[in-house]
């Protein structure tokens, strides 16, 4: 079974995901309301400037967490 997510900030996913989501949505929200029907494009390619922050990090994060484990 797959492991257990837990749902707290003391979870340092969960911590980064809010850290780097929360003002790449926040940005993105001023960015559609302020858009022109030109530029609508723009608040998608924030967002995806978000996940390609997190998702590395998240890879290196847990490829770190998997070598520490197999030290011990």
């Amino acid at each position: 079974m797959a492991e257990r997510f837990d749902m707290s900030f003391k979870n340092k996913e969960l911590k980064m995901w809010f850290l780097i989501m929360g003002p790449i949505f926040i940005i993105g929200s001023i960015a559609l309301y302020n858009s022109t029907p030109s530029t609508r494009w723009l608040p998608f390619l924030i967002l995806m400037i978000g996940y390609a922050i997190y998702y590395p990090w998240r890879y290196r994060y847990r490829k770190q967490q998997k070598e520490a484990g197999d030290k011990r």
